[in-house]
């Protein structure tokens, strides 16, 4: 029988899950996640820069998608990257379909929606953007009965503040992905002032090679109780492809947040 899946919970956390699940390398996520069943998720998953060239993941990432898509406080989001507009839109479509095949097998390998990242910032690319947003959107709806209930969840990611007609299309936008300390830049807080509240509730903050866990939980208060985002992600790593040493303080201190603004 169909379940409607939940809306997404604000302030949430968003996962960019660049590490490959070999073995337990999952194990800290799934630990968060059931840890704390009122956070809600959103996890980025980037298989081969994207879905690969397969229809299908390999095992590994079959049995891994199979548990998260068990878990009703995480949303799976296809990465596909968009060369700041510049990538044939054919290839884009591609991928995009790609994530649509994994869904028409059934519900285990759920994808609720797609990251769109090197997401372009000048109003010329906004046409672009708004039809590979709409082949996402009509995929999903044609995946399952079940899928189907729920809408998918676009993110943009051109990682700075872009043209605020892109909100008319996606329903997150990345502002900021950088070092941690870049945060407290003048560019950022100057463009946070130009967003009206409506917009900053649609949008998200990444921030990688924070100096401790001290600074990263100042990063996600300011990002979620002082600015209004609604989503968040602070990592001591520079990248994406290892777990940080604070994950799970974080996500602790991420859903204590969540309880007092409830």
């Amino acid at each position: 029988m169909s379940t409607r899946r939940r809306p997404v919970k604000q302030p949430f956390i968003i996962v960019p899950l660049y590490i490959y699940p070999a073995a337990t390398a999952w194990d800290p996520l799934f630990l968060a996640v059931c840890s704390h069943p009122s956070l809600d998720f959103l996890i980025i998953i980037n298989p081969a820069n994207g879905p690969g060239a397969c229809s299908t993941p390999d095992d590994n990432y079959i049995a891994a998608l199979e548990r998260l898509s068990l878990l009703p406080n995480t949303k799976i989001i296809g990465y596909v990257y968009c060369s700041y507009g510049e990538r044939p839109s054919t290839e884009v479509v591609q991928d995009i379909e790609t994530y649509h095949t994994w869904e028409i097998q059934g519900p285990s390998l759920r994808v609720d929606g797609i990251f769109f990242d090197e997401a372009p910032v000048s109003s010329e690319h906004v046409s672009y953007m708004s039809d590979m947003t709409s082949v996402a959107r009509r995929t999903r709806l044609s995946a399952s009965e079940q899928n189907s209930l729920v809408p998918a969840i676009i993110i943009y990611n051109p990682g700075v503040f872009a043209d605020q007609a892109f909100y008319h299309s996606a329903d997150y936008i990345v502002v900021f992905e950088n070092r941690l300390e870049a945060w407290n830049s003048s560019y950022v807080r100057q463009n946070m002032e130009t967003l009206p509240p409506e917009l900053l509730a649609r949008s998200v903050a990444i921030a990688h090679s924070a100096e401790d866990l001290g600074v990263q939980l100042r990063f996600g208060e300011h990002a979620t109780l002082h600015v209004g985002l609604a989503g968040h992600f602070a990592t001591a790593v520079s990248d994406y492809t290892e777990w940080c040493c604070n994950w799970g303080d974080y996500v602790r201190w991420a859903d204590e947040l969540l309880h007092k603004m409830a």
